[in-house]
């Protein structure tokens, strides 16, 4: 392994075991990671999210796969952010919906929404059989302050997000919603309420996450520019166009 920042010599690191790869067909995914069930200071944590790292419960993870650098991490740039055409579109036909931002207490009816998403937007992969007690330990379980965007059509919950609060950033941690509304565009809905929630506060990052480019399911990300993303440890706006 290549020597890295002096942040890993504040963790205790492991390598996972090959499992496979959710974002492309035929991979094996292995990941690095560190279990942060004790606590840790909030700046800290965010240095890992700028390295790159996901977090899930109390892991924060990243990819180390040998053969393959597909996953890229993302970030948006809170303050020089515009609404492009389409965006706008999507925040009009939604204007009719309710936005809360809540502690992240799991409900039954936050359960029942994620099991339909999955079964229209994930046919396969581990998610697909969590219990409700695994899907509270993913809303709940966090060593950083987290809070859950709702958005509502009067008392119907449509979607939400799971998200972290850092000192300089938010990041995105999981988002679900009602496919069947295609025609809201509420998985991009739920990112753009994100990012106005992070302008309010002043915040600089909004981190999205792994971008894939031969993942279709990722290529939503890359519409929110300017964006930026994190190639040999160094943060540059991606070019690319959509």
């Amino acid at each position: 392994m290549n020597k890295q920042p002096n942040i890993f010599n504040k963790f205790n690191f492991q390598y996972s075991s090959p499992r496979t790869c959710p974002y492309i067909n035929g991979q094996k995914e292995h990941l690095l990671f560190t279990d942060l069930t004790k606590f840790v200071n909030k700046k800290t944590l965010e240095e890992l999210v700028i390295k790159g790292f996901r977090r899930s419960e109390n892991i924060f993870y990243k990819p180390n796969c040998k053969t393959c650098n597909s996953c890229i991490s993302t970030r948006i740039q809170i303050k020089k952010f515009k609404h492009s055409s389409s965006f706008k579109r999507i925040d009009k036909i939604n204007k009719d919906l309710t936005i809360k931002i809540r502690k992240p207490k799991s409900k039954l009816s936050h359960f029942k929404l994620f099991k339909t998403y999955l079964k229209f937007r994930h046919t396969s992969g581990e998610m697909k059989q969590m219990t409700y007690l695994d899907f509270r330990t993913m809303i709940e379980i966090s060593p950083v302050k987290t809070k859950i965007l709702e958005i509502y059509y009067k008392k119907e919950l449509m979607g939400a997000i799971l998200f972290d609060i850092y000192q300089n950033s938010l990041s995105a941690i999981y988002s679900f919603f009602n496919p069947q509304y295609k025609k809201r565009s509420l998985g991009t809905f739920l990112i753009l309420k994100l990012i106005d929630f992070a302008q309010s506060i002043n915040k600089k990052y909004l981190y999205l996450g792994y971008y894939v480019e031969k993942c279709k399911k990722m290529s939503y990300k890359i519409k929110f520019k300017p964006i930026e993303i994190l190639t040999n440890n160094k943060w540059g706006i991606f070019e690319k166009e959509n």
